[in-house]
């Protein structure tokens, strides 16, 4: 039941979040940043259970290694940049929030261009006969 004291605590800070913006607005940002990062550190290891069961059962099934990286490597890029998107919005900086949004959708890109450029050459192979 750990994603009840998660959920239980991401209640809390948002409440601390909402008092402390009312008497020093200063220090709420720091408040919800504090909490995504406590967040985040509670997920972690049930993160890294989840991606060795995605291992052995995407291994069961014949799949690369490789591939099974990258999809985990982008979900982390996805988690990550809506997060800080979050905060940049919530915190009244809608342009810093549309840069991290572009950084992520670049930083997939990149990581994806292997998995594109072997999907090419099998085409391509394909193609060619």
């Amino acid at each position: 039941m750990d994603i009840l004291k998660i959920a239980l605590g991401g209640i809390v800070a948002a409440l601390v979040y909402s008092l402390i913006k009312q008497i020093k607005p200063e220090l709420a940002p720091l408040t919800a940043i504090g909490a995504a990062c406590v967040i985040f550190v509670a997920l972690s290891e049930k993160l890294l259970d989840a991606t060795g069961k995605l291992e052995e059962m995407l291994v069961l099934a014949g799949l690369e290694k490789e591939n099974i990286s990258v999809l985990v490597k982008s979900l982390g890029i996805c988690i990550v940049t809506q997060t800080a998107s979050d905060i940049c919005k919530e915190n009244s900086a809608s342009s810093v929030a549309t840069a991290v949004e572009l950084a992520g959708r670049i930083g997939m890109l990149m990581l994806s261009l292997p998995m594109i450029e072997t999907v090419a050459r099998i085409a391509i192979g394909l193609i060619n006969g």
